[in-house]
């Protein structure tokens, strides 16, 4: 069987450019995610909107790294819509109107932005990162107690405790 015209086309989750990434779209995103937090009734601490927004912004420079869909994901949080959000256990968790990839993309961004996820300190091994550990993906220490779901992953191992990586979207997910 021969593939030709559309066959050829990428796959839907592949990697987006970075670029189109728009710092000032953080704001909107953090508000989004306080909004959905409201909503699921998850108590906030005051300057969280601030964090959040902060965290995004750091992740940015990174998102090149990230599996999902990144792109999809800022469209997506960028303005609030009944469909962002699922609560479950009291949790906001990213729904995206069931777009596995936008949200994990999105997560990644906000996970390469987070110190405890990506520490920025180079590393190979495990030993290279003291009480951390290393992801081989990133190649920078992460807390293994951290929430870094989105995370880039290549393996299990890659993921804080409780999160295993979902090697289609490469990116860690809870478990």
């Amino acid at each position: 069987m021969m593939m030709t015209g559309d066959d050829d086309m990428p796959p839907v989750d592949a990697p987006t450019n970075p670029t189109t990434l728009d710092p000032a779209d953080c704001t909107p995103i953090a508000q989004n995610f306080v909004t959905g937090a409201m909503a699921c009734g998850t108590p906030l601490p005051p300057n969280a909107q601030q964090q959040l927004e902060s965290t995004c912004r750091r992740g940015i420079t990174n998102a090149a790294m990230c599996g999902g869909n990144p792109t999809a994901g800022f469209d997506c949080f960028v303005t609030p819509d009944a469909t962002d959000w699922v609560c479950a256990g009291g949790e906001p968790f990213p729904s995206c109107n069931g777009d596995l990839a936008a949200s994990l993309g999105m997560y990644c961004v906000m996970a390469l932005g987070n110190p405890a996820c990506a520490s920025g300190i180079k590393c190979q091994f495990d030993l290279d990162c003291g009480q951390g550990a290393c992801n081989s993906a990133t190649g920078q220490c992460f807390d293994k107690t951290a929430y870094c779901v989105g995370l880039p992953c290549e393996f299990d191992i890659d993921c804080p405790s409780g999160e295993t990586c979902n090697s289609a979207e490469r990116a860690c997910v809870g478990s």
